[in-house]
C-alpha cells in the first residue's frame, strides 16, 4: 500500500529544472539563440525556460476497446466492380483503331484509280470487326498511337479533357 502511494506521488506533477537560453543580436540584426553568454558588442537577452510539467495518467480510465473487424467473416464480400470496356476495331485493309462507344459495321474509303479511258474516283466500303478490350488497354494504345489506323482512334477533344469527360483520364 505504501509502495503504491509512493509510485503515484512520484509520477504526479513534478516541477522540472529550468534551462537558461541567451538571445544574442549581432551587428547585422540577425538573432541567435545559444546556451553560452553573448559575445561583447552583441545585444543580449537572458531567458529561463522551464520544461513542461509531467502528470500521472488517470488510473480509472477504461482501456480502449479492441478494434472491430471490417465485416463479419460469415457474410459474403460485395461483388467486384465491373471492368470498364472499350472496343478494338479491325478493318479488312489491316487498320486497327480503338473506340469507347463501339465500332461501325463498315467504313467508306475514297478510291481513285485510272484506266486506259481516264481517271475515276469512287468509294469502297470496308468491313470492320469489333472486339471488346479493357478500357486501360485501349487508352494505352490510343496514347501510344504509331500504328496503321491510329488516326481513327476516339480521342478526347480539349473541351472533353477540360470538362472531365475524357474516358482515358
Amino acid at each position: 500500500m505504501v509502495l503504491v502511494a509512493l509510485l503515484i506521488a512520484g509520477t504526479m506533477t513534478i516541477a522540472a529544472e529550468s534551462t537558461v537560453v541567451h538571445r544574442c543580436v549581432g551587428a547585422d540584426g540577425t538573432p541567435r539563440y545559444q546556451d553560452a553568454p553573448c559575445a561583447a558588442g552583441d545585444a543580449a537577452d537572458r531567458m529561463e525556460l522551464k520544461a513542461p510539467e509531467v502528470t500521472a495518467p488517470i488510473a480509472d480510465a477504461a482501456p480502449a476497446p479492441p478494434p472491430q473487424p471490417e465485416a463479419p467473416l460469415d457474410q459474403p464480400r460485395p461483388p467486384p466492380r465491373p471492368q470498364l470496356m472499350s472496343w478494338r476495331c479491325e478493318v479488312e485493309n489491316g487498320e486497327t483503331y480503338f473506340r469507347h462507344d463501339g465500332c461501325p459495321d463498315s467504313i467508306v474509303e475514297p478510291v481513285a484509280y485510272s484506266t486506259g479511258f481516264g481517271a475515276f474516283a469512287g468509294h469502297a466500303y470496308l468491313r470492320v470487326w469489333a472486339y471488346r478490350v479493357p478500357r486501360d488497354e485501349a487508352c494505352r494504345e490510343i496514347r501510344h498511337g504509331a500504328r496503321f489506323g491510329d488516326e481513327r482512334d476516339q480521342r478526347a477533344s480539349p473541351y472533353e479533357k477540360l470538362s472531365g469527360k475524357d474516358l482515358c483520364r
